[in-house]
């Protein structure tokens, strides 16, 4: 199973089933992932966990960002998880072969 990261929020812990939190209760960051199955990529779960402040901000730089992109080939429009500053994805999903 691989892990992609969506999001890495401070949230507050221990704060129940209320719309806001209790009073006393602290912030924490939470990782909020996708997990893929290597044999089956069709399957995917979405999670979360609790993690520490430094490994809140090495998951922050390696978070994936869900864009549009075009093909010119085959002129359709998908979406694709890449890095925060990434204009171009890797491959079209249609297997469109780009000769640039």
């Amino acid at each position: 199973m691989t892990k992609y990261t969506v999001g890495v929020y401070k949230a507050y812990k221990n704060s129940g089933n209320l719309r806001f939190h209790k009073k006393g209760t602290k912030k924490s960051w939470k990782h909020y992932f996708i997990e893929i199955d290597e044999y089956d990529e069709d399957e995917y779960s979405f999670g979360s966990e609790w993690v520490s402040s430094i490994k809140a901000v090495i998951l922050k730089r390696k978070q994936l960002y869900k864009k549009t992109f075009y093909c010119t080939d085959c002129e359709s429009v998908f979406t694709q998880y890449v890095k925060k500053n990434q204009n171009e994805c890797d491959e079209c999903p249609n297997g469109c072969e780009n000769d640039e």
